[in-house]
């Protein structure tokens, strides 16, 4: 991608951040936001590759976010109109440019305006204009994904990831799946270090099975797990 001299620029503001607030924004696609911003000119068309977005977050955090994850808040900026997708060249690579702030507030309806002008004595019952606005409302927000299952889902990615890690590789559609996904990273990390002190995938024949096993049960029960064989099941 070649560079340009708004790559610096950032002109993000407070305001930012309450739209953020307000569409449940999660912070990995905020981050991507910013990201955006830097590449080109606000209002521009521009061709950003998502690969060198997640080069970029690798330094930072460690690790890049899992392609299904990319592509979901790719889409949250998209679906809250940050961003406007000109012409998709892959799921990675398209055109398009990012919307300024002044874009995203809908603007004032005129038609109320005309109404009062011209309609003096017409009197609009305010209980329905109350309702229709509460149904606009409502289905937004059955729209808009909530600021908790985003936290849910980048917990449910680092489980994955780090399970990924030591070559043990869940299908996220599985309903097994659902089980590891109960448990703390933090617990699902310490029972890969007793997978790796158990002799790992020389010893262990389905470490799927073995490590949602251990997870059920207390830590002091890792090494009878093991003895029992629940790698073998």
């Amino acid at each position: 991608m070649t560079q340009n001299p708004f790559k610096n620029n950032l002109p993000w503001t407070e305001e930012h951040d309450a739209y953020c607030y307000q569409h449940h924004i999660p912070p990995a696609a905020k981050i991507l936001w910013q990201w955006l911003m830097r590449q080109g000119q606000i209002a521009s068309e521009i061709e950003p590759d998502l690969s060198e977005f997640n080069t970029w977050v690798a330094k930072s955090r460690g690790r890049p976010y899992a392609h299904n994850y990319l592509k979901k808040i790719f889409e949250i900026l998209v679906s809250c109109r940050v961003l406007q997708v000109i012409k998709r060249y892959c799921w990675k690579i398209s055109k398009l440019l990012v919307r300024p702030l002044s874009w995203l507030n809908p603007p004032k309806k005129p038609r109320e305006k005309n109404f009062q002008k011209n309609n003096s004595s017409y009197k609009i019952d305010a209980s329905n204009d109350s309702n229709a606005e509460q149904g606009v409302n409502s289905s937004s927000n059955s729209l808009t994904p909530t600021t908790a299952e985003f936290e849910e889902l980048e917990k449910q990615h680092d489980i994955l990831t780090a399970c990924a890690e030591y070559q043990i590789y869940f299908d996220p559609n599985k309903r097994t799946t659902r089980h590891l996904l109960e448990f703390d990273i933090e617990d699902v990390r310490n029972a890969l270090k007793h997978f790796v002190k158990s002799g790992g995938h020389q010893v262990i024949r389905k470490p799927q099975g073995w490590l949602i096993g251990c997870l059920r049960e207390c830590y002091s029960d890792f090494s009878r797990d093991v003895e029992k064989g629940i790698g073998s099941r």
